[in-house]
């Protein structure tokens, strides 16, 4: 998947060397989650639904690995939960600080103006108005 120049490709496009060195990561370190827990690779590749050669290119950081490969492998180890909270805007410092700027200094409670002969009715007693009945009790 190399192009003529050395730069990774993907039939998605260009991988840029950060995103490559973080995938290359995130497959030894699946590799080494899969060894600790003593799971054959063959046994793993079954129980996350791959052929043994697609988990060998995912624990080497193939690029072109699918996003459901991944989420599978993260799944069988336990750790499913580290991508579904990866973009959570709790773990964004950009947006969380963003968040905080917008947040304003005071909050008061809303006024609520009543017209002058609404405040007059008010002052005398009316007597409730009795609600229709209706098949079902409490509504």
């Amino acid at each position: 998947m190399d192009g003529d120049n050395g730069v990774k490709t993907t039939k998605g496009g260009i991988v840029h060397p950060k995103v490559d060195r973080a995938i290359a990561k995130i497959g030894a370190d699946i590799s080494h989650a899969r060894r600790v827990r003593r799971i054959a690779a063959e046994d793993f590749a079954k129980r996350i639904g791959i052929s043994r050669a697609t988990l060998h290119r995912l624990e080497t950081g193939d690029p072109g690995i699918s996003l459901n490969t991944l989420a599978m492998a993260l799944h069988a180890i336990g750790r499913l939960d580290a991508l579904a909270n990866i973009a959570d805007a709790a773990n964004d410092h950009i947006t969380m600080m963003q968040m905080r700027e917008q947040a304003p200094r005071r909050i008061s409670k809303p006024r609520v103006a009543m017209p002058v002969h609404q405040v007059e009715e008010d002052a005398e007693e009316v007597a409730p108005t009795p609600r229709p009945e209706t098949k079902f009790k409490g509504f």
